[in-house]
């Protein structure tokens, strides 16, 4: 029996139905597994990445089969292989969540913050919204976090206090038991 192999599958190109059912039909039909996605319609566009395994004959399929399946679909694809994910031990899951009247440079000073941290960012989305009466614009952070077990978590709130006192932001930081 063939090693199962590991490929992440990277696609963007306009909107429009039907994108995830022919994207994931190529997996299924090929024999791979879909394994985690991430998918989103950001402006017009539609942008997909995602991890799928199989054997080395169905990731060959795959493969062979991408270039047309995106020019058919009009996306530009990339496949790249990678390896199976292994479950770190030496961190606690967290989630995180920022809001606040919208401005330049949130995601990256919240984002420096946590790398100064050796805080690493498993997932990553935000939003923007606008206030019901005012229009006002309302920016939205969700973060999943792998905090390193011997970081203080009190150090990590005060910076994250520090920091949304001044940029005036509310944040909950918060352990995540269904974070992998």
């Amino acid at each position: 029996m063939s090693e199962k192999q590991y490929r992440v599958l990277s696609a963007v190109g306009v909107d429009r139905p039907g994108l995830v059912e022919r994207v994931s039909g190529l997996i299924h039909v090929s024999g791979a597994n879909l394994e985690d996605s991430r998918m989103a319609i950001l402006g017009g566009e539609f942008a997909l990445i995602l991890l799928l395994s199989g054997s080395e004959k169905a990731i060959s399929e795959i493969e062979a089969k991408a270039e047309s399946v995106a020019k058919e679909l009009g996306l530009e694809m990339r496949l790249r292989p990678t390896q199976a994910r292994t479950r770190a031990s030496d961190y606690l899951p967290y989630r995180l969540r920022v809001s606040g009247v919208d401005r330049p440079g949130i995601v990256a000073q919240v984002s420096a913050l946590l790398a100064q941290r050796k805080v690493n960012v498993a997932a990553l989305d935000s939003r923007l919204s606008y206030a019901p009466l005012s229009g006002t614009p309302w920016f939205q952070l969700q973060a999943k976090l792998q905090v390193p077990s011997d970081l203080g978590l009190a150090s990590l709130r005060s910076a994250l206090t520090q920091l949304c006192d001044e940029e005036n932001l509310d944040f909950v930081l918060e352990g995540d038991e269904g974070q992998v």
